[in-house]
């Protein structure tokens, strides 16, 4: 009897799907504000230990390296730091979605990741930040309470740790796909909605205005007939490809 066996190597992204608060937007966050310690050149890395800890790390605080615990004459290359941050943010990950009781986009998956991986589980637990994602909470409401983070208010860990909260905001409030640019046209109306990807800048006023709109539409309000109109024919399942320039889509 003859066993064939599948040829298919799994590509990262297919891998993380058991993982799914594991992103490449969320792990590039993470590199870009927490360096690897301690290069010892030609692309190693030595172990170290953080002050007070009796446990040896590597790289990006890792305490692992090739599913083993280190030691003091641990040195490792620069993919293998790189492959056991993966691995150390797969069980992290987890742990941050068992916390999550509402649906995120991949940016706000990315952000809560960096912003719980600096700030450590116990933390994140007792976050009213937490609290406010999890009762779906308003923008304004959530940049209010991540605000104080980027205004040093609770923030000791000098520019790098402000840049670092200020990234995560500004992602976390991003949209997943590209805004397709819309043709300008003809409107007696001052303001249209379908010119509202090239005009929207994220300034307060705008996000009162938009969130306005949500609320009236979630309410059926009778003078949002043409609004719930817009948006059905919107969602609607498209009868073609739509323009050539565009068949790549969103990505």
């Amino acid at each position: 009897m003859t066993l064939l066996l599948s040829s298919h190597k799994k590509t990262k992204e297919e891998y993380w799907k058991d993982h799914p608060f594991l992103t490449r937007k969320g792990i590039n966050l993470i590199k870009s504000y927490n360096l690897p310690r301690v290069n010892i050149g030609l692309g190693r890395y030595a172990t170290y230990k953080n002050y007070g800890e009796d446990i040896w790390r590597i790289g990006y605080e890792s305490k692992k390296l090739n599913n083993r615990w280190l030691n003091s004459t641990d040195k490792a290359t620069e993919e293998e730091i790189d492959k056991q941050l993966e691995e150390d943010l797969k069980e992290f990950s987890d742990l941050v979605s068992n916390y999550i009781h509402v649906s995120l986009n991949n940016n706000r998956k990315a952000a809560l990741l960096s912003f719980a991986y600096s700030i450590g589980i116990s933390s994140l637990k007792t976050c009213r930040l937490l609290e406010l994602i999890n009762n779906r909470a308003s923008k304004n409401e959530i940049i209010r309470e991540w605000s104080p983070y980027i205004n040093r208010l609770w923030c000791s860990g000098g520019n790098l740790l402000v840049d670092q909260r200020r990234m995560e905001l500004d992602t976390y409030l991003a949209p997943d796909k590209e805004i397709p640019t819309l043709v300008p046209h003809r409107c007696r109306s001052k303001i249209c909605l379908l010119n509202l990807p090239e005009t929207y800048t994220g300034v307060p006023n705008q996000m009162k205005a938009i969130e306005y709109l949500e609320k009236k539409i979630a309410e059926w309000d009778p003078s949002g007939a043409v609004l719930r109109r817009f948006f059905r024919y919107w969602s609607e399942k498209p009868r073609s490809l739509g323009s050539p320039q565009r068949q790549k889509g969103l990505d």
